[in-house]
């Protein structure tokens, strides 16, 4: 950026993820100055990433699910797991709108080019150095490749740097019972992998760890050891040497990759879990693997990103235009990035409980104690309560599971006639929401199972229903 150019904006983004970028494209499209700094691509840019057939609602949000779509990522067409030494359990999604397996860089630099496209500045190959909060609002000083520096100046910032956590790192709480390190290889097979699930993403446990794959193309696939941290020395070691022998401990993925052509050689690179003490305050936002980062085991780490990052923009967005709402947009911001990080770990707690009882090892023990004391007791109001990681990340952000409503339509259906009236123990609340991209105070019915309220349920208005009973 030569001298001329403008250093002064409404939004600083650090960060060139799905978490960044998303924010940047959302404040774009809503005709704020904003800019973008994407540090060098780092060695973990070769890992794979899966991205759910539901994310493609947030993709069109971002208006980048056809550039997706058109750039030849191998389909994400289900999941196949072995775990606790039980028989093989998956889903396999609809053919008509499968996911999309993505190379990390590959998916960067869609994803950039559409935040540019947009509107928002965009500075490559810049790494933010440090950044300082006046009253005036935060000064970022970036530095270059060539050692050049620059500094910038917003009134809001949104720290989407991912694990570095440039800011983020001051208010992070990581879960030092559980430290694991994965162990990262890809391997070529010419041919093909030769069965019907060459678009799944696998996954196995074993007795100390577990192992995941996720396929780049229909003859690439990407093989990754979760193993505990503390146990491996690093060191001068061998790390093709310690991912072949972690997977000669599962039955399905080291047979899978037997005889395959490794591309490269393997890397290992930190995968601790971590959330943080506070993900808002005003001018500041954490989004991303800034905020929080969940265990890959559930494949929504991609989907967890976009949607923080899109949440950041909706918050930024909203204290732009209205600083009257600035806190309780803050505040909303805060507790939804808390109880997504909450309700995954009471998701992952199950499946380590599993493990736990079927290996009786210490490395599954403690993940399943950490896990459940992370996720907290189930939400008496029922915000977050369900496992589902579509629910907690869903735009209308309803706190009713799917099977729920499903059932309530069902008894409808099941009636001859049907007579509504309010009930009496329902009652009407304001609480924040989001609406055209901004946070904003709505009416809420709530009861004694829901104190905090709920407006939608699954996209259907509640409120709206109970003015027609």
């Amino acid at each position: 950026m030569s001298g001329s150019e403008r250093t002064s904006f409404e939004v600083i983004v650090l960060g060139g993820g799905p978490a960044g970028t998303a924010a940047a494209t959302l404040l774009a499209r809503r005709s704020h100055e904003v800019v973008l700094v994407r540090p060098p691509s780092p060695p973990a840019a070769k890992l794979a990433q899966s991205i759910p057939p539901s994310a493609r609602l947030l993709l069109s949000e971002l208006g980048v699910l056809e550039a997706i779509e058109a750039a030849g990522f191998h389909p994400n067409t289900g999941n196949k797991v072995w775990w606790a030494d039980g028989d093989a359990r998956g889903e396999r999604f609809r053919a008509n709108e499968p996911g999309f397996h993505v190379d990390r860089v590959g998916l960067e630099r869609i994803m950039v080019a559409a935040a540019e496209s947009i509107g928002a500045r965009v500075l490559l190959g810049m790494s933010a150095r440090e950044a300082v909060q006046t009253e005036e609002g935060f000064r970022v000083t970036c530095e270059g490749a060539d050692g050049g520096t620059l500094e910038l100046r917003a009134p809001w910032l949104i720290d989407a740097t991912g694990r570095h956590g440039l800011l983020a790192r001051h208010v992070r709480e990581p879960d030092r019972s559980t430290t694991t390190l994965a162990l990262v290889g890809r391997f070529h097979r010419p041919g093909g992998w030769g069965d019907d699930t060459s678009g799944h993403t696998l996954i196995e446990s074993y007795r100390d760890g577990w192992a995941w794959s996720v396929p780049l193309s229909a003859e690439s696939r990407c093989v990754t050891a979760m193993i505990d941290q503390r146990h491996a020395e690093l060191g001068g070691a061998d790390v093709d040497a310690m991912l072949a022998a972690e997977l000669a401990k599962t039955r399905q993925l080291g047979a899978l990759v037997e005889g395959a052509v490794p591309e490269g050689a393997a890397w290992a690179c930190p995968a601790s879990l971590y959330c943080a003490s506070q993900y808002a305050r005003p001018g500041l936002a954490l989004a991303g693997d800034a905020g929080s980062f969940i265990d890959p085991l559930s494949s929504y780490g991609v989907k967890k990103a976009l949607a923080s990052g899109w949440l950041a923009a909706v918050l930024t967005h909203t204290a732009l235009i209205d600083p009257s709402m600035t806190d309780v947009a803050v505040s909303f911001f805060d507790a939804r990035e808390r109880e997504v990080y909450r309700g995954y770990r009471r998701r992952s707690a199950e499946f380590f409980e599993e493990a736990a009882e079927a290996y009786e090892h210490p490395y599954w023990q403690t993940r399943a104690e950490a896990a459940r004391e992370a996720g907290g007791a189930e939400s008496v109001g029922g915000r977050g309560d369900d496992p589902d990681p579509d629910r907690l990340e869903a735009l209308d952000g309803s706190p009713v599971s799917e099977q729920a409503v499903r059932a309530a339509f069902d008894q409808i259906r099941s009636r001859e006639s049907l007579g509504a009236a309010t009930g009496s123990t329902v009652r009407t609340i304001r609480r924040p929401a989001i609406a055209s991209h901004r946070i904003v105070l709505e009416q809420h019915l709530a009861t004694d199972r829901y104190p905090e309220g709920i407006r939608y349920a699954r996209s259907v208005d509640l409120r709206r229903l109970s003015e027609l009973a």
